[in-house]
């Protein structure tokens, strides 16, 4: 019986983030394999006993997947082998100098309700570095923290006598383990971090509970920065209390400010489509901006990746304006993706026409009578409120236009100011879904 070390890793990697697969399992080598016994080689002792206390069982069950049956694991260490991270990555390592993205600063982050909070912590910290510490900033993939970040960074460069250092939390533990493995000078890490007077630490939420040491490291770092007025920025997709990290972090972490980035509001979406079509040389109608800000509301890298798709065409076609209805047909793939995965939708037809005995048929259909309107308005009222469905969607749904929904829902928001019962039978239907 032969077994395939490559498939094994396969089936490991799928149970395993990356980052700790990387220093940890990659660097395993099959020695020997005879029937029940599996022998593995270790570039370190170090790799040997986290393996042993962490991932054992991962590769036992791998090897199961792999060939039906169960084996018993050993691993011994290779004194002779390869650094598992060298050369350039040594080198990158090394680097203490960061270039920032120079297309991402304050002067052209575009602000609103939405996100204005962390624009005003992140532009008191660049003017006086240390005063508000530690900033941690959080907020969903595409509302903006990657550019806050490169600007502050960028900006306190600038500040004769600063130090920053910007990196991913990967990059720390990796950067970590390379010199626990390797019997490197920890202190000289240590003091290298020390060294800096701003530090900057994106998607935290990527440092597992499990990564002890590198918690601790990192916890003993924090405190040594923050006792010295250090500037301590952290970015993460979630608040702190929510962070798979010890307490005592999490702790430290809350003694500064917490500044939420949410989806872009109207304001900041009509801004960015604004600015960034004039960079494109995209001549939009007010109509066809009216229509991407509605649609695309979720994060600014959709809104991003419409009007760069808009441009592809102008230039492909040569075609000097877009109408309208040329747009919708050529973002309509990118509509139809930002319906199918609303989840929530069925449910909250259904639970509208349970409530007034009506049939869904009947509420989707094309029909007037009356009894249809009030429950139809509603379902669209709450799909595009809490859904987030776009306009050009729903009215698919009900067989109209996105015009109708349009005049739909502002039919119900009339409706709720003038009459107290509709708004709590609304209401009622909000509070039962906006948190599943």
């Amino acid at each position: 019986m032969t077994l395939s070390w490559p498939e094994v890793l396969q089936e490991v990697s799928k149970q395993i983030p990356p980052i700790y697969y990387d220093p940890f399992i990659s660097p395993l080598s099959m020695e020997n394999f005879d029937r029940d016994r599996l022998v593995l080689r270790a570039p370190s002792a170090v790799v040997k006993e986290h393996v042993i206390k962490k991932y054992q069982h991962f590769i036992i069950d791998a090897v199961e997947r792999v060939l039906g049956s169960k084996v018993q694991i050993e691993i011994l260490v290779d004194k002779e082998t390869k650094k598992p991270l060298s050369g350039f990555v040594e080198d990158k390592f090394n680097e203490d100098l960061y270039h920032f993205n120079p297309d991402y600063s304050l002067q052209n982050f575009h602000t609103g309700e939405s996100n204005l909070l962390a624009y005003s912590a992140c532009k008191e910290v660049t003017q006086k570095p240390g005063s508000i510490n530690p900033l941690y900033i959080f907020g969903k993939v595409g509302t903006g923290k990657t550019h806050l970040l490169q600007a502050i960074g960028a900006n306190i460069q600038k500040i004769p006598g600063q130090t920053v250092r910007y990196i991913p939390i990967s990059s720390f533990l990796s950067e970590f383990v390379y010199n626990v493995q390797n019997k490197q000078n920890i202190e000289g890490f240590r003091t290298k971090y020390q060294s800096y007077t701003t530090l900057i630490i994106d998607d935290i939420h990527q440092l597992n509970s499990s990564a002890e040491k590198t918690q601790e490291e990192f916890f003993h770092l924090f405190n040594y920065l923050s006792e010295r007025k250090r500037q301590i920025i952290i970015a993460s997709d979630r608040p702190i209390h929510e962070l798979p990290l010890q307490d005592r972090l999490k702790s430290r972490f809350a003694t500064g400010y917490q500044v939420e980035i949410r989806s872009p509001d109207p304001k900041v979406r009509e801004s960015i489509i604004t600015a960034r079509s004039k960079e494109l040389s995209l001549e939009l109608t007010k109509e066809s901006i009216s229509f991407i800000k509605e649609n695309f509301r979720s994060d600014i890298r959709s809104i991003i990746g419409c009007l760069n798709e808009l441009t592809l065409y102008k230039k492909t076609y040569n075609v000097l304006i877009l109408p309208e209805d040329k747009i919708k047909d050529i973002l309509e793939s990118r509509l139809e993706k930002q319906g199918k995965v609303q989840v929530p939708s069925e449910k909250i037809l259904d639970a509208v026409c349970e409530y007034y005995s009506q049939e869904k048929s009947n509420i989707t259909s094309k029909s007037r009578k009356a009894e249809f309107i009030i429950p139809r308005h509603i379902c669209m009222y709450l799909l595009f409120d809490l859904c987030k469905l776009n306009k050009t969607f729903i009215g698919k749904i009900f067989q109209t236009k996105h015009t109708t929904v349009i005049s739909a829902i502002k039919k119900i928001n009339e409706k709720m100011k003038n009459d107290a019962n509709f708004k709590r039978t609304v209401e009622g239907f909000k509070k039962r879904f906006e948190f599943q």
